[in-house]
C-alpha cells in the first residue's frame, strides 16, 4: 500500500505565470510556510480562491522532485472563480491553500507498461507522472502518453514531450487534433481513435485524466480490448 502524505495548510506566493495561449496557464508558486511540499505525481493542492473561502483544486503539474514549490496548469474557459483569481493574481501575491490531496497517483504494481490518457486540462497530472517516472524514478517500461485537444494551435507544452521521447527511448508521446488542418499527419480525432490505431498493451496500467465522456469512452474501448478494470484508473475533470 502507498503511503500518502496528510494534508495540511499552506501558504504560497506566486512566482511566474507562463501564458501559452489564450485559453491556458501555468503557474508557479513558492512555498512561504511550512517551506517544503511532499506530494505524489498526480495530487492535487486546494487554493482559497476568495474571502468568503471558496477553494478550487488545481492538480500539481510539476515534478514530485521539487519540494520548494510547485506548478499549476489554468484553464481559463469556463471563466471560474478560481481561474478569475489567478488570472488577476500579481507576483509576489501570496495565497493559502490545503495540500496534498488526491488519489490520482501511480500505484506500485508490476504492469509491464504505463499508458497515460488525456484531453484538454486533464493533461496536467499526467506531465507530473511522466516527469517522475522518467526523471525520478527512472522506470524503464514503455510509457505511452496520449493527450487529445481540438485544435493544434491549443496544444502547449508539445515541444517538452517531443524532447523527452528524444531524450528516453521508453517514452512514446502522441498529440490527438480533434479538429485538424489537412496538412496535420499525427493522430486525429477522439483520443480514443489514437488508442485503436497504436493498439493498447493489456498487460498495463492505464491512468485516464480529462472530461467525463472521453474517460467513459476509454474504458469502453479499453474493456473490450481486455483491460482488466483493476489496471484503469481515472480522474474526472469536467
Amino acid at each position: 500500500m502507498t503511503t500518502r502524505s496528510q494534508p495540511q495548510a499552506y501558504t504560497a506566493k506566486l512566482e511566474d505565470k507562463l501564458v501559452f495561449n489564450q485559453r491556458f496557464f501555468q503557474a508557479s508558486f513558492e512555498l512561504v510556510s511550512p517551506p517544503r511540499l511532499e506530494f505524489k505525481a498526480g495530487q492535487y493542492v486546494s487554493v482559497q480562491v476568495s474571502d468568503q473561502g471558496h477553494r478550487r483544486p488545481y492538480s500539481i503539474c510539476s515534478s514530485p522532485d521539487i519540494t520548494h514549490g510547485f506548478e499549476i496548469l489554468v484553464d481559463t474557459g469556463p471563466g471560474g472563480v478560481g481561474s478569475r483569481f489567478l488570472q488577476n493574481l500579481e507576483f509576489g501575491q501570496q495565497v493559502s491553500l490545503l495540500a496534498p490531496l488526491g488519489d490520482f497517483v501511480i500505484n506500485a504494481s508490476s504492469a509491464e507498461a504505463v499508458v497515460l490518457v488525456g484531453n484538454g486540462s486533464g493533461i496536467s497530472p499526467l506531465r507530473g507522472m511522466v516527469l517522475d517516472l522518467l526523471q525520478v524514478r527512472h522506470d524503464q517500461r514503455p510509457i505511452t502518453l496520449h493527450w487529445g485537444m481540438r485544435r493544434v494551435d491549443e496544444l502547449f507544452w508539445e515541444n517538452e514531450f517531443q524532447q523527452l521521447s528524444q531524450d528516453f527511448e521508453n517514452f512514446y508521446f502522441h498529440p490527438v487534433i480533434s479538429q485538424a488542418a489537412p496538412d496535420w499527419t499525427l493522430c486525429r480525432g477522439r483520443v480514443t481513435d489514437c488508442l485503436a490505431v497504436h493498439g493498447f498493451p493489456q498487460q498495463a496500467e492505464y491512468y485516464l485524466c480529462g472530461s467525463t465522456d472521453m474517460i467513459d469512452q476509454s474504458k469502453q474501448v479499453l474493456a473490450q480490448g481486455g483491460v482488466a478494470a483493476a489496471q484503469i484508473h481515472h480522474e474526472k475533470f469536467y
